[in-house]
């Protein structure tokens, strides 16, 4: 309270004092008077002061109050946007009840409400700018605006505040790789990377031979290695003590020497344990820098089964039920395929499942008659009840190994006029004779009719309409040490069938997630934990032979995401002819080569897994491959797809090694040699969640589980172009605060 406030009660204080000193002594009546005036001035001033006090109090808990309510709503705007930012970051996007949220701060409720910018849901597709850390990628932008009022009841305001924002989507497909962990550049051989690097943890580099990264002049020119941990150059790798070896450079961002455009490569010398430091890594003027902020990406929980992202919004769920065993299925009775006899008893049934999880009846039913007009087309790997010794030994002489036993040797590997030879092309160098039907009148199918025989060819034992059994032998895999239950599709022929069929299992035209998303999953006891289950893609060079659902030469195509929460294979050249917008996620990512899958007649069995290095039996040798060529020979495989995948963990113990970039993929094979030409991005989200997925080199276990093929490993710059992107390609996500208010009661 101001001090003038007392002075008027002062001055009538000391006037009353005066007058009763000079009256005190004749006039005691009056003293008793000016006493008690006295007492009433102090009261007055007392009352006064106390409603000063009081106001003031009042003033200040008003701005108190307001200021409390403040801090709560400006929390709920934080909270607001931090939950829209991990909708996208898990791999979703907004529904209409999370614009609306409602929630409890201290005694506060705190109301907030979100709306779209229009024309901004998403923004256009806009370039990250030179000099940013990840300059040169794509960012898709979702722009909001949001309030949050905050009061202690219902219908009560003590505060409102309002912002705008962008959610920056940034596609990790647009690097050669993403891992959200450490990662370790070790390659035994030669080896050449084109494209972005970039880890969520350290970077170890450490060659034994020769490692380049580079730019492609006139396609990829900002060549990024990016770490938010350290980068070491060295590391130790299958013994106990620090290692510096082989050579290596990393393009820098710019050119000193001729030609202009093609950054010069700086070499990156050896150094103690200690990580490069900032100085020495300015010496790439950009193009390798460690420190950088971390990328908050997706989790491997997307991947899940019956909640993650890409199961809740796949086109078609595909699941091998091991936790059932069917009744024989009569393909006759069910006027799918006449004639046909019933399957063996006790398979276990493969279903179309819903997004709740429950069997889709129709559509399993549809799912039953692309089984059998595709014979060989979709089927799953029995696990032998006695498996045999060695686990290379021919499956398709032991057919009681299974329960129920295969009804005879010869077709466990079988067929349907399908492209057995990998170049893309149904029928030509595809030797498809024993899958036709043979006898007097018998008809060709109508998807084999150029590569059957007269009809008058004597019959063979193993014609593939003689046996509905949709099972093959066993799949051994040599790197983990046990047998597999595999689900396997021919991609390309599920994507043809469905169109000749009046889109029976998807819609072709669907491009609510820029494309058609395929789940495939095992259900089973094991299915959340470690087990020994997965999936397997073939035949599929050509994703629609037909191009009635990927029409070629479209500004904006789409494509296809096949997806599982279990392992996944892709076997054999994938993708190369008419290539469309392709990825394959899963829990780990297998590589196998067309040499895996051998002309019907060479290798009736499917168990061609265990490691051979001598002699190199795991491929066929090219004179036996019908029309083989540099790129469709056994061994040699092409590969244009986004793969994402788990890795394992890695330390610098020599036991234990996740295999770092250049297994990324795993392989099982003796490739003598062959190439591996791979064209997209390697993207790691964490551990694998049912595959231990180590490369174990003590114990016992033997570390040669494949001899390493030619690799050329090259980012695929189609990506850089949104609309080339996979359907549902996972992306990181940053926050940008454009317009801060408050508004004030």
């Amino acid at each position: 309270m101001a001090r003038d406030t007392f002075k008027p009660f002062g001055r009538l204080l000391r006037l009353v004092l005066l007058r009763s000193c000079f009256r005190l002594r004749n006039q005691r009546g009056a003293a008793l008077l000016s006493a008690i005036m006295i007492l009433g001035a102090l009261g007055a001033i007392a009352a006064v002061h106390a409603l000063n006090v009081r106001a003031a109090l009042r003033i200040r808990g008003a701005g108190a109050e307001r200021q409390v309510g403040y801090y709560a709503a400006e929390g709920g705007l934080n909270v607001g946007i931090s939950r829209f930012a991990n909708i996208f970051r898990e791999g979703g996007k907004p529904q209409a009840e999370d614009f609306a949220q409602t929630f409890a701060l201290d005694d506060y409720e705190v109301a907030v409400s979100l709306r779209e910018s229009p024309g901004c849901a998403p923004c256009a597709a806009t370039r990250i700018a030179i000099g940013e850390v990840f300059a040169g990628l794509n960012t898709i932008p979702y722009r909001y605006t949001i309030h949050a009022e905050s009061g202690r009841a219902a219908g009560e305001t003590a505060a409102h505040v309002a912002g705008e924002f962008d959610i920056h989507n940034v596609p990790v497909f647009q690097f050669l790789a993403f891992v959200d962990a450490p990662l370790f550049a070790m390659p035994l051989h030669d080896m050449t990377l084109h494209g972005r690097i970039h880890t969520n943890g350290d970077l170890y580099v450490q060659p034994d031979a020769v490692l380049r990264v580079e730019d492609l002049p006139g396609l990829i020119n900002d060549v990024h290695v990016t770490a938010v941990g350290d980068i070491y150059r060295g590391g130790r790798k299958y013994d106990a003590s620090w290692r510096c070896s082989g050579d290596v450079s990393i393009d820098k961002l710019e050119d000193e020497a001729a030609p202009p455009g093609d950054l010069d490569p700086l070499a990156m010398s050896c150094s103690s344990s200690a990580p490069l430091s900032e100085s020495a890594l300015g010496a790439w003027h950009g193009s390798v820098r460690a420190g950088v902020r971390n990328v908050v990406a997706p989790s491997m929980d997307i991947l899940a089964r019956g909640s993650g992202a890409y199961w809740q919004n796949a086109d078609l769920r595909i699941v091998l039920r091991l936790d059932e065993v069917g009744a024989p299925v009569d393909f006759g009775a069910l006027d799918l395929c006449p004639g046909a006899p019933p399957s063996p008893p006790g398979l276990h049934p493969i279903e179309v499942q819903d997004a709740a999880g429950a069997r889709d009846a129709v559509r399993s039913r549809r799912l039953l008659r692309f089984l059998c007009e595709r014979r060989g087309a979709l089927f799953y790997n029995d696990v032998p009840i006695a498996p045999p010794i060695p686990p290379d030994a021919g499956i398709a002489a032991q057919p009681g190994s299974y329960a129920p036993a295969f009804a005879a040797a010869d077709r466990v590997y079988r067929r349907a006029g399908e492209d057995t030879s990998g170049d893309g092309v149904v029928g030509g160098s595809d030797d498809n004779a024993d899958v036709c039907p043979s006898g007097a009148g018998a008809a060709p199918p109508w998807f084999n009719a150029a590569t059957c025989p007269p009809f008058n060819d004597p019959p063979a034992a193993n014609r593939w309409f003689l046996d509905t059994d949709y099972r093959r032998g066993g799949f051994f895999n040599h790197r983990e040490q046990e047998w597999m239950y595999l689900l396997n599709l021919n991609l390309r022929a599920l994507i043809e069938w469905n169109a000749l069929n009046g889109d029976a299992l998807f819609a072709r035209g669907d491009t609510s997630d820029e494309g058609l998303v395929i789940y495939l999953g095992v259900q089973g006891p094991d299915s959340e934990g470690m087990n020994n289950y997965g999936v397997r893609i073939f035949d599929s060079a050509d994703l629609d032979g037909t191009n009635a659902t990927f029409p070629p030469g479209v500004a904006d195509p789409t494509g296809v995401s096949v997806v599982s929460d279990q392992l996944a294979i892709v076997e054999g050249n994938f993708n190369i002819r008419d290539k469309a917008p392709a990825a394959v996620l899963a829990d780990a990512v297998y590589l196998l080569s067309q040499g895996w899958e051998v002309p019907a007649g060479v290798v009736a069995n499917d168990l061609k897994s265990a490691f051979d290095l001598a002699s190199n039996t795991r491929d066929v040798p090219a004179a036996d491959w019908p029309g083989g060529t540099a790129f469709t020979a056994p061994g040699a495989l092409g590969v244009n797809a986004a793969l994402l995948g788990g890795i394992g963990p890695s330390t610098l113990d020599p036991d234990w090694y996740n295999g770092g970039i250049e297994n990324f993929a795993r392989l099982l094979e003796s490739w003598s040699g062959r190439s591996l030409t791979y064209r997209g991005s390697f993207v790691s989200l964490g551990e694998p969640r049912h595959r231990l997925n180590h490369w174990h080199c003590g114990s016992g276990n033997a570390c040669n589980i494949y001899d390493p093929p030619l690799r050329m490993f090259d980012y695929d710059t189609d990506f850089d172009r949104v609309e080339n992107l996979p359907p549902m390609t996972p992306r990181f996500v940053y926050l940008q605060q454009r317009m801060y208010t408050r508004f004030y009661q």
